[in-house]
């Protein structure tokens, strides 16, 4: 330290403060966050109260493998949303009653001032301090989230992306529309066709090469991958003929599936004389206790991988 930096510091230690830009660079010196998070800003309300259960979600993983130190870039994607929660609350079409705001100011800024404690003991290494601080913060957010508008859609999206503000049965196959406030994100990872469970527990994917291999993908909740080797599937395939969905069922080629090796996905070759564009009925079953579920796929054409970044997707 220069003679300098020594002589300025010197008023300063004797009036028992220390500029805070030091203080900053020491607490950065000290712990290692890793990259942080990235994310785009939620624009409605609703969006912001599945982002930040979405990033709780994350944080009760990392305590579940002991991974304390990457707490800090999910609080402080929940401190940036909670700070902003009241703004979009007051958005025109929030869906969000007018005395409700209040509550949800308060309920923001008591959010987004835990990110200091959570940090901390995070930082720390204090399990049970950060299991502490995070029930605080999902309390806090269960405020938030009676306010929240909801949104329904059929689980087998019958209807593509048609959504209803209340709830009732999908009008194409007679299910029960399921309320999918905290799922955020079901754009495919690999090109294909995906799916909402109806226990609203698992997403799912089906993709279909031009070599005629099926592959089926399984994700949580809030879509983070989980392994394949949980779940069993069959199901049959066919090669579509005319405009009716159903047309060629009769001459279904029955499969099963496998797990692949890296338990990323159920995989199966479809039967060579099934041609595009192509029917597959899976039936998947989660192992719940309950009935194997039926999901119907139509690929006109062999499933193409997303570049890298695009909606999540990824070469596998």
């Amino acid at each position: 330290m220069s003679n300098w930096i020594r002589m300025s510091l010197v008023p300063a230690i004797a009036l028992g403060f220390v500029p805070l830009v030091l203080a900053q660079h020491q607490h950065g010196q000290e712990h290692e966050h890793g990259k942080p998070v990235e994310f785009k800003m939620p624009t409605t309300y609703r969006g912001a109260v599945g982002e930040i259960r979405h990033r709780l979600h994350e944080i009760s993983e990392l305590m579940a493998s002991k991974k304390l130190v990457q707490v800090h870039a999910e609080a402080d994607v929940i401190q940036k949303v909670a700070k902003v929660i009241g703004q979009l609350a007051l958005k025109e079409g929030s869906g969000v009653p007018k005395e409700a705001v209040k509550d949800i100011n308060l309920a923001g800024k008591d959010l987004a001032a835990k990110f200091d404690a959570i940090d901390k003991v995070a930082d720390a290494g204090d399990a049970a301090g950060t299991k502490k601080v995070y029930d605080e913060m999902v309390k806090i957010t269960e405020t938030l989230a009676k306010y929240a508008p909801k949104t329904y859609q059929c689980p087998m999206k019958c209807e593509g992306d048609t959504t209803y503000d209340k709830p009732g049965k999908c009008p194409k196959c007679g299910m029960d529309i399921q309320d999918v406030e905290s799922h955020l994100d079901h754009e495919p990872k690999h090109g294909g066709v995906f799916f909402m469970t109806s226990d609203q527990k698992h997403h799912l994917e089906g993709t279909l090469s031009d070599k005629g291999e099926f592959r089926v993908y399984f994700y949580d909740e809030y879509t983070k991958p989980i392994s394949a080797d949980k779940f069993t599937a069959d199901g049959k395939a066919w090669t579509q003929k005319g405009s009716v969905w159903m047309d060629g069922a009769d001459q279904a080629k029955p499969f099963k599936m496998s797990v692949e090796s890296g338990k990323a996905f159920l995989t199966v070759k479809l039967d060579p004389a099934v041609k595009f564009p192509v029917g597959v009925k899976a039936t998947i079953d989660f192992k719940t206790g309950q009935k194997p579920q039926g999901f119907d796929f139509e690929f006109k054409e062999p499933s193409k991988e997303p570049a890298v970044g695009e909606h999540g997707g990824h070469k596998p």
